[in-house]
């Protein structure tokens, strides 16, 4: 079955078609939803309200080649209003912190995808959703600030935070280490 028939079928309410669907994406979809949320029992919970909001907007799709661009956007802004409605989203504020530099990116490149996940799971709501939205799914500040009702400020301030509280934990965990040359 083709994309489009699979979207077609799906809008129609067929079940089969939906299932097919379903086990198409439900391991990409779930990964992401695990990057926004604390545990698996709560990725869980967003996934199912994910594939609820795919079946009903499915018709709602203008052009099937994007299908799965279409519902990883579907997903991550699922996985967002999780937490701007049902947690209240704590930011800190801009005095506790400390503004560092680093390439994050290429320190994150060596640990386990697992670890990862680990680590970026146990930060705080606020900084974990802005760490997975500008880093993981490549938002933009402003984009950010508009998702989650913040400033563009308060999402940069947000990125710095979950970026030295990762630092710190890779740290302790004998991941990276920094020496001091005079």
């Amino acid at each position: 079955m083709t994309d489009r028939e699979l979207v077609y079928q799906c809008g129609k309410g067929d079940a089969e078609a939906q299932r097919i669907l379903y086990d198409l994406y439900k391991y990409r979809l779930m990964g992401i939803c695990r990057r926004y949320t604390s545990g698996r029992e709560e990725a869980q919970d967003v996934l199912q309200e994910v594939f609820i909001k795919i079946f009903t907007k499915i018709n709602q799709l203008d052009n099937v080649e994007k299908l799965e661009n279409w519902l990883i956007k579907i997903t991550v802004n699922t996985a967002v209003n999780y937490y701007h409605h049902a947690k209240r989203l704590r930011f800190d504020s801009l005095e506790e912190i400390q503004a560092e530099s680093g390439d994050y990116e290429l320190i994150l490149s060596n640990v386990s995808d697992e670890f990862l996940l680990g680590l970026i799971n146990a930060l705080p709501d606020g900084c974990r959703v802005v760490f997975n939205l500008y880093i993981v799914e490549g938002y933009s500040h402003a984009e950010i600030a508009e998702m989650l009702n913040i400033s563009e400020s308060t999402s940069r301030s947000q990125l710095v935070y979950a970026k030295n509280i990762l630092k710190d934990k890779l740290s302790k965990a004998g991941v990276l280490r920094y020496e001091k040359y005079a």
